[in-house]
């Protein structure tokens, strides 16, 4: 009897940790940009990040996710960072060609590196396969997103640094150019790192009015009334795992922290599901 018992716990373990890792979780933030167009209201973000490819990925979680942002009918997609995981091979960099190319068909698509891209030994067949897939990096880059007219739109930045250098660097964006005009419009961040939110605000003229991040996977393990466990250049209980912040200093820009839908190096995730997140402008 003691054997059945064990062998039910065991199973139910088995199908949570299961259900945690491959049940998909949508997350809507309705908000709206500074000084943007009022044409801009209704139009439908989906952002998520750490796809972390690697061989032992599963092809049937991947279908499932490109159909759900699919289902979602966005007017643009954005990409976190943390394409392939730092010890990819090269079947995982075709996986990941393969997603990126299907998802372009969807919507725009604009994409920028994680810490885990720009330290494996793929990087430069990854920005090879990225420029067959048809979506847009932003490595280092600014670009103008519009939506019909010209005037309807907004700044959309990407930032890729290694961790260590932004832990020094006074002025995290100035790789970034923006037109002498760029700061009148609305400017949207993609960096990989939240924790460095406050020094990306510090550049007046290129402070973004929204900051979009993954890295932390959501603290990988959520505790009831603490929060994310884990994250990694933050440590324990850090102080941004997931959701949406507002900045101390700058109270008018946001960071919008998604859980990411891939594992690192820890392979469970503990009540905190893959993470789609859509942003619906008001």
């Amino acid at each position: 009897m003691k054997y059945w018992i064990l062998f039910g716990l065991l199973f139910i373990l088995v199908a949570y940790l299961y259900f945690q890792n491959n049940g998909l979780k949508h997350t809507t933030y309705k908000l709206s940009l500074p000084k943007a167009h009022s044409k801009l209201k209704d139009k439908k973000i989906v952002f998520f990040s750490d796809t972390h490819f690697r061989n032992r990925n599963s092809h049937t979680f991947y279908d499932r996710l490109i159909d759900e942002i699919e289902g979602l009918e966005p007017d643009l997609i954005l990409f976190g960072g943390d394409i392939v995981h730092a010890s990819s091979t090269e079947m995982a960099v075709e996986h990941a060609k393969d997603f990126f190319f299907q998802v372009g068909k969807i919507a725009p698509c604009h994409v920028i590196y994680g810490n885990h891209d720009i330290e494996s030994s793929r990087m430069n067949e990854l920005q090879t396969i990225l420029k067959i897939t048809g979506v847009n990096v932003l490595d280092n880059k600014a670009t103008w997103v519009s939506f019909g007219p010209s005037s309807v739109g907004f700044w959309l930045m990407g930032l890729a640094e290694y961790q260590s250098s932004l832990q020094i660097k006074s002025d995290v964006l100035s790789k970034i150019s923006l037109p002498k005009d760029g700061s009148d419009a609305p400017k949207i961040l993609l960096a990989h790192h939240p924790q460095y939110f406050e020094k990306y605000l510090e550049d007046e003229k290129k402070r973004p009015d929204l900051v979009l991040s993954g890295h932390t996977h959501g603290g990988q393990v959520i505790l009831p009334l603490v929060g994310g466990l884990f994250a990694p250049g933050q440590g324990v209980n850090p102080k941004f795992d997931f959701g949406i912040f507002n900045s101390e200093k700058y109270p008018s820009s946001r960071l919008i922290l998604t859980k990411g839908v891939g594992n690192s190096t820890f392979p469970f995730r503990v009540n905190n599901r893959p993470e789609i997140v859509t942003i619906e402008f008001e």
